[in-house]
């Protein structure tokens, strides 16, 4: 008679657990440690104007890199396309490394993103088709400990690289983290869940993917009369994507998975919780040193309270999961982070002491954790194992959206805030590459206000989230209803 598995690290699971933590520790140093070094890459490559993109479209080609894995995972296997990923990314890290300009540290930064893509999709398809459910909701929120103990270890391993050696081996270090990804998955990981599935890439429907999550990120990156504009774009392309993705026979986003219940109202109302919260988490750091006059120690530690938040909620979320259903806790998730962002707004506005704030960040995080984590365990009751990776993919391009959009929304709204208040952005783009506004109470005040403008907008569009998820409780509500009778009678 086969064990049951107690847990993620036990015997049968700990290559696979290995191999998949890698990943996801790959993709989470880069992606964290990434902030501490823009600075020192702004002072060398110039192009400040140009130093958001370095963020930005990392995220982006992160969002469309785990749409394209979707369907591959489920035609050639998770195996196959975690080789792929861990080579495309350590390429795009080499090729940051030795970028001589913005331009083409931005070009890196989108294979980079394009490869992280990858690996997250295939960390989520590979813990769902490797762990037996009852561990499901232990497997995900030990990828959120992992990416936890990264943002708290992270910046400090970036500040131990930066006061040693300059700013390209942040992204060299992943060339033997790339290797040992490599030798921990190389033949534990699973392939295809169907062998005669086709390896069909709708290369139209990827390219307009990108231009629909671009023409969102423009839309809201510089709040103006452009903005209309790029969101007519978005609209247009989504509408045609949906009128072919009808017809097509092999989308790359399945409208199954999209837009229909419950997958597509699922990892909506996911996606505005996220954005809600990371539009304040983003430029927090901002708002500690610019509005606050914290020192550069304190500024770079203040990441950690959200970080370690949504970390404690995923893995009190899996404990949840053992007597409670998953909508009951994505929903006490919104509940928590919804409170939590008006209490930011609140001290921000107010001006009360920083520990305060630190505390309301910490649950802001915690509420974010709780609702993600139980959202990937109700993906996986909800799809069949023959379409994870298609349903993983696009629950990650909903998840993408939100961090991309989250994080252009918050910058745009503490711009257009400091240009109203001040007539000069500079400030902030000078402050996001180490300089210093000491001694100007005007800049400080408008920073201050943009970003308690930025936690109302951050707190209003995690509110929406509750009305997709209200339709998703809806949905399940029959099915839930019958699962009931069925054991009250048994």
């Amino acid at each position: 008679m086969t064990s049951r598995p107690k847990s993620v690290l036990s015997r049968e699971l700990l290559p696979a657990s290995i191999s998949v933590y890698t990943m996801v520790a790959l993709a989470a140093f880069e992606s964290l440690a990434v902030a501490a070094a823009l600075p020192d890459i702004a002072a060398e490559l110039g192009r400040v104007d140009l130093l958001p993109w370095v963020i930005t479209g990392y995220l982006l080609l992160s969002g469309v890199g785990a749409v394209v894995a979707g369907p591959l995972v489920d035609s050639v296997g998770v195996k196959l396309m975690f080789r792929s990923a861990v080579v495309i990314f350590v390429a795009g890290s080499t090729a940051a490394a030795f970028a001589t300009t913005m331009p083409q540290m931005i070009g890196a930064r989108v294979v980079q993103g394009a490869g992280a893509g990858f690996l997250l999709a295939v960390g989520l398809s590979a813990v769902n088709l490797l762990y037996p459910p009852h561990l499901i909701g232990r497997a995900f929120a030990a990828n959120s400990t992992v990416w936890g103990v990264m943002g708290v270890a992270g910046p400090g391993i970036a500040g131990l690289i930066l006061s040693i050696a300059s700013w390209p081996w942040i992204f060299l270090v992943n060339l033997p983290l790339g290797i040992i990804a490599l030798a921990a998955g190389w033949k534990i990981l699973p392939g295809p869940v169907d062998p005669e599935a086709e390896s069909t890439i709708d290369g139209l429907g990827i390219a307009m993917v990108l231009t629909f999550n671009l023409a969102l990120l423009l839309a809201v990156d510089g709040l103006g009369p452009w903005s209309l504009v790029w969101i007519a774009v978005a609209t247009a392309t989504g509408f045609l994507y949906l009128r072919r993705a009808r017809r097509s026979q092999a989308p790359v986003l399945k409208i199954r998975h999209l837009v229909e219940a419950p997958f597509g109202i699922l990892a909506l109302s996911i996606a505005m919780l996220i954005g809600g919260g990371i539009s304040v988490h983003s430029f927090f750091t901002l708002y500690i040193r610019g509005a606050r006059g914290a020192g550069t120690s304190l500024t770079a530690w203040s990441v950690m309270f959200f970080v370690i938040g949504w970390t404690v909620g995923a893995n009190l979320s899996s404990r949840m999961l053992d007597r409670q259903s998953d909508s009951s806790v994505i929903m006490r998730g919104f509940v928590v982070t919804i409170a939590s962002m008006i209490g930011v707004a609140a001290v921000s506005a107010v001006g009360w002491p920083l520990p305060v704030l630190f505390a309301a960040m910490l649950a802001t995080g915690a509420g974010v954790g709780l609702a993600t984590n139980a959202g990937l365990t109700l993906l996986r009751s909800l799809a069949a194992s023959e379409e994870i990776g298609r349903a993983t993919a696009a629950h990650q391009f909903f998840r993408n959206l939100g961090f991309s959009l989250g994080a252009a929304l918050g910058g745009a709204i503490i711009l257009l805030v400091v240009a109203r208040t001040v007539g000069d952005v500079e400030v902030v783009r000078d402050l996001l590459a180490g300089g210093d506004i000491a001694g100007d109470p005007e800049v400080a005040e408008a920073i201050g206000q943009g970003f308690t403008a930025t936690a109302v907008a951050g707190t209003v569009l995690a509110s929406l989230g509750l009305i997709p998820f209200a339709a998703l409780r809806s949905h399940l509500a029959p099915a839930r209803a019958a699962a009931d009778q069925m054991r009250s009678s048994g």
